[in-house]
């Protein structure tokens, strides 16, 4: 009998375990929290181009080839097309890294209850592990989107770049 009941016991604490472990955000939820992302990081880069598009000659724009040439070798156009590439690329690093790694979620992902956790169940993640994330969620973007697709067809729900960095999208628990 003692037997029985120790086995009984350990079904009980694997049931708590399981009741407390985080559900993994599945792929719908994950894809509109990226697309919220998306609406809002694009939001923000237009706003942080407007003054860099008031300085340009919207009438003096090139019509042929040959002023397409002369002006993308223009020192002036240079500076402001590299001044709004720069601007987007560190907002992009800023938004997503410091969303995931200080704050735990994009607002994207904050909007659809989900944030991210590492394989301590750690929220948030750090900066650190948010820039690594970051690096691989590029993996998993360059490889034609089959990093993101992982998502769908694994039973964790983990994309590559989840895989990569050590992380986890789960659903946002009460606190």
């Amino acid at each position: 009998m003692a037997p029985e009941l120790d086995v009984a016991a350990d079904e009980v604490d694997h049931s708590a375990e399981a009741a407390e472990a985080p559900r993994p955000g599945g792929p719908l939820r994950r894809l509109i929290a990226t697309l919220l992302d998306m609406g809002i990081f694009c939001g923000l880069c237009a706003l942080l181009a407007t003054p860099v598009t008031r300085a340009i000659h919207w009438t003096a724009l090139p019509v042929n080839l040959q002023e397409v040439t002369d002006a993308v070798s223009d020192p002036t156009w240079i500076s402001h097309a590299s001044g709004v590439l720069g601007m987007w690329i560190a907002l992009w690093w800023c938004y997503f890294a410091v969303g995931w790694g200080l704050f735990g979620a994009t607002p994207g992902k904050r909007l659809c209850g989900l944030e991210i956790i590492d394989h301590q169940h750690r929220c948030p993640i750090g900066l650190t592990r948010g820039l690594l994330r970051l690096i691989a969620y590029s993996v998993s973007s360059f490889t034609f989107g089959i990093g993101h697709l992982m998502v769908v067809f694994r039973p964790d729900r983990c994309a590559l770049h989840d895989i990569l960095a050590g992380t986890r999208v789960v659903r946002r628990q009460k606190r």
